[in-house]
């Protein structure tokens, strides 16, 4: 039987016997920050691979944008559709003023965030679940290239689905580090813990935080290192998208 394990083994690449867990951190809302938030700059300064999500139309997004670039980070668009956006969202079919709608912001967001290497969603709760407006959504998307990350706001998105129909990468938020209601270091270093443990289990895990709160930022310059020490490989989002 040992035998019978060991020619397995051998038989495999060498990356997948040396394979390490993986686990892609996101940065949402950036583009708005306030005094009391964590400066941009301190996140601008973390070593390891972290993704940036910049929203459009927002009072920092061009600077946050071109901070993000310059400090090598991978940098996506944070899309907002509701309630940013007032839509209709039909149920068994597309709003024409609806994809006009997301069409214009789309356009405006390549503008004021450029090269870009994919787009997450910023919130849309009932945006994500509409499954015609996701199709044309991904339509309009897919021929400026990059990934989509869906960020998981609803058990009932279909976000995901209608990127990989439409053969764009893509790739699904397993947790969020934070919320507005609880955002201290515990609360994080807790679900951290959980996307190391599924990453341990699967292969890899996508986590998602806020750059306003001091304690989300206070447990990855913490709990990162330790974790690259117990063998989990830190990667952009894009690594995971397919």
């Amino acid at each position: 039987m040992v035998g019978l394990l060991l020619s397995v083994l051998f038989a495999l690449p060498l990356s997948a016997q040396t394979a390490k867990p993986r686990l892609a951190i996101v940065i949402d809302d950036f583009g708005l920050t306030y005094k009391k938030n964590v400066p941009d700059e301190d996140w601008m300064r973390i070593s390891w691979p972290v993704t940036f999500a910049v929203m459009p139309e927002s009072p920092r997004t061009k600077e946050a944008a071109r901070q993000a670039k310059g400090a090598g980070h991978e940098l996506v668009i944070h899309f907002p559709f509701d309630p940013f956006l007032s839509l209709e969202l039909p149920k068994d079919k597309v709003s024409a003023e609806d994809v006009e709608k997301v069409r214009k912001l789309l356009d405006k967001a390549y503008k004021q965030i450029p090269s870009p290497a994919g787009l997450n969603n910023h919130r849309s709760y009932k945006a994500t679940k509409n499954r015609p407006l996701m199709a044309e959504f991904m339509r309009l998307l897919k021929p400026r290239g990059g990934y989509f990350l869906d960020s998981k706001v609803s058990e009932k998105s279909a976000a995901f689905a209608e990127a990989q129909a439409a053969g764009i990468p893509a790739v699904l938020n397993w947790i969020f580090l934070d919320t507005a209601q609880v955002h201290t270091k515990e609360f994080c270093v807790k679900n951290l813990r959980q996307a190391a443990a599924r990453a341990r289990k699967r292969g890899e895990a996508v986590a998602i935080g806020h750059h306003y709160f001091h304690g989300t930022y206070e447990c990855l310059t913490e709990e990162v290192p330790k974790l690259q020490k117990e063998g989990f490989e830190f990667v952009f989002a894009s690594a995971l998208a397919r």
